[in-house]
């Protein structure tokens, strides 16, 4: 009797931290589906959701704080900066992936300026991937093979474009101007938007074309469109 009692007064062993939540984003609802429902079969996650659209991915990055989104390259292209200006983000509790097979240069040159942790590919399989983001997730940056002649891995754990037709560098504001005025806004909305004054935003613009060799404003908004940084 006294030895039951003994095993019974014992503390179980603790259970492992069940893994956190991470959220799929790509504009193909099908394809943020099928990745999410992957994941989950491979139990890399406490949860998975998919979104499909920018404004779901933001507002779910706010309401979970998730531990790894993975985001599809349109949509990156889309909410790069916003995804970036977030909170969880900015304090790394939130690690950023992006599937990169269909960025041109210029677009992959835009994303590895924003810190991602992980250059991630769909020819990978799905159980591959799984682990990828499990790696991320703990502070490892994970660069895909399928990937490996388009960029690589600095020693401070950051990614460089190493293609041959990558951008000649721009600042992040710079990237944010460009981006504004190639939606079609005015230089007093940018400046708005921006929270910066309208000499600012000419400024910018100026330099901006200079280094894309634009002439005039419509010319850099084909610019834009032409390279895939907005759509037509």
């Amino acid at each position: 009797m006294q030895t039951l009692t003994n095993r019974h007064s014992q503390s179980p062993d603790p259970s492992p931290a069940p893994p956190g939540d991470a959220v799929i984003a790509d504009s193909n609802r099908v394809n943020s589906e099928s990745i999410a429902w992957c994941l989950k079969a491979y139990g890399g996650f406490r949860n998975v959701t998919s979104v499909s659209t920018s404004l779901e991915l933001l507002q779910t990055i706010r309401s979970q704080r998730p531990q790894a989104v993975l985001v599809g390259e349109r949509l990156i292209v889309q909410s790069l900066r916003d995804i970036f200006s977030e909170l969880a983000v900015r304090l790394g509790e939130t690690k950023v992936a992006v599937f990169g097979d269909a960025l041109t240069d210029r677009q992959l040159d835009l994303v590895v300026n924003n810190r991602v942790t992980g250059l991630l590919s769909r020819e990978d399989p799905m159980k591959k991937i799984s682990e990828q983001l499990a790696q991320i997730v703990a502070g490892q940056p994970v660069l895909s093979e399928h990937l490996a002649a388009r960029a690589q891995v600095t020693r401070d754990g950051h990614f460089r474009c190493t293609a041959s037709g990558q951008m000649k560098k721009l600042t992040d504001r710079q990237w944010d101007v460009l981006l504004k005025i190639a939606e079609g806004r005015r230089v007093s909305e940018v400046a708005i938007a921006l929270e910066i004054s309208e000499k600012a935003v000419e400024s910018h613009k100026y330099r901006i074309m200079r280094a894309v060799g634009a002439t005039d404003r419509v010319d850099l908004c084909r610019w834009a469109i032409r390279e895939g940084l907005i759509e037509a």
